[in-house]
């Protein structure tokens, strides 16, 4: 009897620890996944593969209004070098943009283009993935 009181216990507390993790992870949706799946276009990711550009992932971070950001950021594409007319894809929730980029470009300094037109020095510009040569991957 006592190896049965024992176990009821440590059952409730593993699975209440379940519950918690499982809570947790739900809820965040903020995720890697989240951004890259809220901002992808097939079409313009195969054209891009097809004429050896690369799509560049990006998460907007911080406490500005991710609709004030992201209109800066729709103003500030056609500014930023190697960025492809017609391919800045945004959202707002979760607060992340993407676009193609030609191929030769640094999607680093890309980003640090963008980050220049985006007030307010709270607001990170964070390249979170890229797909070049047909591979979705980390920046380097």
């Amino acid at each position: 009897m006592r190896t049965r009181a024992m176990k009821c216990p440590v059952v409730a507390l593993v699975a209440s620890l379940g519950f918690l993790l499982s809570a947790t992870a739900g809820a965040c949706g903020v995720c890697i996944e989240d951004k890259i799946a809220a901002t992808y276009d097939h079409a313009l990711i195969d054209r891009a593969i097809a004429s050896h550009s690369q799509v560049v992932f990006v998460a907007i971070e911080g406490p500005m209004s991710p609709e004030k950001v992201v209109a800066q950021i729709t103003t500030a594409a056609p500014k930023v070098r190697g960025v492809q007319r017609g391919s800045l894809r945004t959202s707002t929730a979760p607060p992340a943009f993407s676009f193609v980029l030609d191929g030769g470009q640094d999607p680093r300094a890309a980003v640090s283009t963008f980050r220049k037109g985006v007030s307010g020095q709270e607001t990170q510009l964070v390249a979170i993935r890229l797909v070049r040569d047909g591979v979705l991957r980390d920046p380097d």
